[in-house]
């Protein structure tokens, strides 16, 4: 078996030996303890997932029944085990209690274990810890997209700025991403999903332009840097769509080429690639993602920032696209992003393949036994990017061995 990277060199071997037999003990304390951590978490959850989308705080007051108001006491907030000793059902009313607070709390503490026994702190450092984090704040934006079919900024977008801050705390040869893979990842994931967000809405429009007129900065960009990336890479998409806003903020208006006209012509850049003429098909197609995933995400921030700052829930410009037909919400871009930048681009791509199956599977099977209810796409997303950050790796190496590739 060849050395790990972590592993100390030869000479060292035998004073670390008595530390290294009290190993799986120490993991398995950090698990037991990680396990409590996401039980807890896991309950602070369940207010977060109640609360947010009904723009209430998540602090006070603090938990309370729903139907009686009676004031939880501590002995009554122990995740799991109060829901089993009051038998699910209020202490003080007897209404019930929803089955979804013991297993939230129970789904979270068993990732937490998955995370520190996959990457524990003795070899891994804190590794595990914005992982925890980050996957924690999207285990919630996915359970309130399953209730309310929203996937709420002020976890996603912050859960992004973390994931790839936390990218400088991973320990190297774990096959999680350093900070530069992390931003590419960041930004390949959500250009992916931005142009399958474009593309789709456009042809169920029947190719008609959108009526979306953001300013200062809005989709318009990300569409003009998907075609300069496909033209020339991704810097020049960068610039090409950071010229669009700039002309956006000297004329003090929307000036934008309609989508219909910018996708073809995006369409002809690629089918250029295949040419001399302009960059290969890889850089095209990457640059046309990665910079359109740039432009979506600095949008994206802007206008929560914007909105958080002017207390204006639906920016100018907005209204009118509320009704157009969308092939995929724009918060499935977000939380793109945000997986994107905990596994990198590679793995993205297996998560976002894993998603798209597991979506498809459970569809049919729902529709097998009679089920109509329309299930958003955002928590099929975060299962198969969390599988593929177990997996992921592993998938695609598996990959290209088939392909003979090294």
């Amino acid at each position: 078996m060849p050395i790990s990277p972590l592993s100390p060199p030869p000479a060292q071997r035998p004073r670390r030996r008595p530390a290294r037999a009290h190993g799986p003990s120490v993991t398995l304390a950090f698990a037991v303890l990680a396990g409590v951590l996401g039980a807890l978490v896991g309950s602070f959850g369940n207010v977060v997932v109640y609360r947010l989308p009904r723009r209430e705080s998540i602090v006070f007051p603090g938990s309370h029944c729903p139907a009686c108001n009676h004031r939880l006491g501590p002995l009554e907030l122990v995740p799991v085990l109060s829901f089993l000793a009051l038998r699910g059902r209020c202490r003080a009313c007897g209404s019930r209690i929803s089955w979804r607070y013991p297993i939230v709390e129970t789904l979270m503490a068993a990732l937490f274990v998955a995370l520190v026994l996959r990457w524990p702190p003795i070899g891994a450092g804190a590794s595990a810890l914005p992982l925890m984090v980050v996957l924690a704040m999207l285990l919630m934006a996915a359970i309130i997209d399953l209730d309310h079919f929203i996937l709420p900024d002020v976890l996603t977008l912050p859960a992004l700025a973390l994931a790839v801050a936390g990218s400088l705390l991973y320990t190297p040869g774990l096959g999680l991403p350093g900070p530069r893979a992390a931003l590419a990842g960041a930004a390949a994931g959500a250009g992916i999903l931005l142009l399958i967000n474009r593309l789709g809405a456009l042809v169920l429009r029947r190719f008609a332009d959108t009526r979306e007129r953001l300013w200062p900065i809005g989709l318009d960009q990300a569409n003009l840097a998907a075609l300069g990336g496909a033209l020339a890479g991704w810097e020049i998409g960068l610039a090409l769509g950071a010229a669009s806003l700039l002309v956006n903020l000297v004329a003090r208006r929307t000036v934008r080429l309609p989508e219909g006209p910018l996708y073809g012509l995006w369409l002809v850049a690629l089918v250029l690639s295949t040419t001399s003429f302009t960059v290969p098909p890889a850089a095209a197609l990457g640059g046309s993602v990665i910079a359109a995933g740039t432009l979506a995400v600095v949008g994206a921030f802007y206008w929560w920032l914007r909105d958080a700052i002017a207390s204006d829930a639906t920016p100018e410009g907005q209204d009118d696209a509320e009704d157009e037909p969308v092939a995929m919400g724009f918060g499935d871009v977000k939380l793109a992003a945000v997986l994107g930048a905990l596994l990198g681009w590679e793995a993205f791509l297996v998560g976002l393949l894993l998603a798209v199956t597991l979506g498809a599977v459970g569809g049919i099977v729902g529709r097998l036994f009679g089920g109509d209810r329309v299930v958003p796409f955002g928590p099929a997303l975060l299962v198969g990017g969390v599988l593929a950050l177990f997996v992921g790796h592993d998938i695609v190496a598996w990959y290209l061995a088939l392909l003979g590739v090294a």
